[in-house]
């Protein structure tokens, strides 16, 4: 399962640097948010710029139409670090993604900021959860470079306003321009069944501002039962699809969160009592728990049957979103450097993060979550650290 918060993705985008993973503070993160809904632009024109010209998000998105391989069993609690290291690669890893705990790809190369041309690239490409990487060279544009993977075997790679894409595993490449919204570079904003917010289709084919949203679906039927919300630019909207195929969309305004859930792909929907809190919904990645957190205070609300209960708090609000479920009854959280998983109102401490995190030097880390769980931990530089199981037992491994 994965999530798709609009706000939170297409911010982690418009950073300053090509080549990093550097994420950005929360005032500065909130400064983008309130600027982009100034702007009001839309979906197809922020993608294109966000894809040319700034570093990816932590998530990286899973298969399509199946779902990734069970990963391996765990060994709770243990950090492991790795580097990643591909055969005949020359410069610098400047880009990292995971599609799930086995699957991920990593970019090489030598080029410098101010004169890209005159360099080498390659792309790295595991299936054993980053135990062997296998290299392929990658063709150099006219700008920086950037990864999007859609799955194991297909990614995007946007350089120098075109879009390099292979469905092979980086076997061969396509050029394909940046500007239309083709179905390579749009799956890595939809969900694993291939739904997405979008622009009215007349104003997204233009490339125009738009100032309101509706759910799509690439590629296959258009949806033609909207979700019974107001999704316009003035609204905060995050798209959710569990592991048991049902769709959550859940929209913040005016500090009052209203979720809605299908079961039958768009069908229908049914619409939950709205809650009066600046609230964020995540799902469990089995789809089976649904919660609604105020990152602002730290309180937490848990579906049971049609209503939002109250649970006890987490003792220290997560920074800037920095929260995930992660199964059996658990949230995995950031809260201002302490990270760890908030459980029925206390937190199971890492301490094999903790101390790594502490080491990192890194001023902001960002949570995420694949598609088949895994959570993903990231900060300033080029790293990434994995948690492969469920809940709180995870082994963890440290990817630079």
């Amino acid at each position: 399962m994965r999530e798709t918060a609009l706000d939170e993705m297409f911010a982690e985008f418009e950073a300053d640097a090509l080549t990093t993973f550097r994420p950005p503070g929360v005032a500065a993160a909130q400064r983008r948010v309130r600027a982009r809904r100034r702007r009001r632009r839309g979906l197809l024109a922020g993608l294109v710029a966000l894809l040319v010209g700034a570093p990816t998000g932590a998530l990286a998105v899973a298969g399509r139409d199946h779902r990734p391989p069970t990963p391996p069993t765990p060994t709770p609690g243990r950090l492991t670090e790795r580097k990643v290291v591909v055969p005949g690669a020359a410069g610098a890893l400047v880009d990292l993604r995971f599609v799930d705990a086995r699957h991920g790809w990593a970019l090489f190369d030598t080029c410098a900021r101010e004169a890209p041309t005159d360099c080498r690239r390659t792309l790295g490409r595991t299936t054993d959860g980053g135990a062997t990487w296998q290299g392929a060279a990658l063709p150099v544009g006219d700008g920086g470079a950037q990864l999007m993977p859609v799955d194991e075997r297909t990614l995007a790679v946007a350089t120098g306003g075109r879009f390099l894409v292979t469905t092979d595993g980086g076997k061969t490449f396509t050029s394909r321009p940046g500007g239309p919204p083709y179905r390579d570079a749009w799956s890595v904003a939809e969900t694993p069944s291939g739904f997405r917010l979008a622009c009215p289709a007349e104003q997204e084919a233009r490339g125009e501002d738009c100032d309101r949203f509706h759910l799509a679906r690439l590629g296959r039927v258009p949806v033609r039962t909207q979700p019974p919300l107001a999704l316009d630019t003035n609204t905060r909207v995050h798209l959710v699809e569990g592991g048991d195929g049902r769709l959550w969309l859940a929209s913040l305004r005016d500090g009052q969160a209203t979720v809605v859930v299908s079961a039958d792909g768009a069908a229908t929907w049914r619409k939950l009592p709205p809650l009066t809190a600046s609230a964020t919904l995540t799902v469990s990645p089995d789809g089976g728990d649904a919660w609604l957190v105020d990152d602002r205070r730290g309180a937490v609300w848990r579906l049971v049957g049609d209503q939002w209960q109250p649970r006890p708090g987490m003792p220290h609000a997560p920074v800037d979103g920095g929260f995930a479920a992660a199964g059996d009854g658990a949230i995995f959280a950031n809260s201002h450097g302490r990270v760890g998983f908030w459980v029925d109102g206390g937190y199971v401490d890492q301490p094999a993060l903790r101390d790594a995190l502490a080491h990192s030097g890194s001023s902001v880390v960002q949570v995420g979550r694949l598609t088949d769980g895994t959570l993903v931990l990231q900060g300033d530089g080029v790293w990434r650290i994995v948690g492969v199981g469920s809940g709180v037992d995870r082994t963890w491994t440290w990817f630079s």
